[in-house]
């Protein structure tokens, strides 16, 4: 990674990676049920000593193709989280907050402090268990937009809730000093 093209540039912190996993992870806790599911009846069969032989095969095979498939979702989870962590990244420049985020399609967005409106913190339950909380930045012409988060010009989609609170205060602050420089300014060449 171009450290040259990162400078003030941070991450969104650990746990978010393992929240990122945890959302991209529901196939992968599904193919493990499916396994134990399998790899359980199977070897009730062979505790039964059945005489249906062919079955006992097929369960055993079954179980082994869908632990091959929870092992390669998992690491498919694991990679996409990781890729998705590393690539999200923000910077608190001084004249704009700036957002980096993609995989293939990198998008970086520069929001004006004095466009910003209001910074919403919202958490949900996985959110209040790992002690994260997801920022929006809701900016000028876009607070009716409120019901579609991810349609608003800036989210930070997870970061601790200390720095969560830390950044809705500094933005809030940043975006009222350009306000008033902006005002000021407007009242002086009048």
């Amino acid at each position: 990674m171009d450290n040259t093209n990162n400078q003030g540039y941070q991450t969104l912190g650990k746990k978010v990676f393992w929240l990122f996993f945890l959302q991209t992870s529901p196939a992968t806790i599904v193919m493990f049920f499916l396994f134990l599911t399998l790899l359980i009846i199977s070897f009730q069969s062979f505790i039964a000593d059945t005489a249906y032989g062919n079955m006992q095969q097929f369960l055993l095979n079954a179980s082994l193709i869908s632990f091959f498939f929870f092992l390669l979702i998992l690491i498919i989870s694991f990679v996409f989280s990781w890729l998705t962590y590393i690539n999200y990244m923000f910077c608190i420049a001084e004249d704009s907050f700036k957002i980096k985020r993609g995989i293939l399609n990198r998008t970086e967005d520069a929001i004006p402090y004095r466009q910003i409106q209001n910074v919403d913190i919202e958490q949900d339950f996985l959110f209040l268990m790992l002690g994260l909380s997801r920022v929006i930045i809701l900016t000028a012409g876009r607070e009716d937009e409120k019901e579609d988060a991810d349609a608003s010009e800036g989210v930070i989609p997870a970061v601790d809730k200390k720095l969560a609170e830390w950044l809705q205060t500094e933005l809030l602050k940043r975006a009222e000093i350009q306000k008033t420089i902006q005002t000021n300014g407007t009242s002086r060449q009048n």
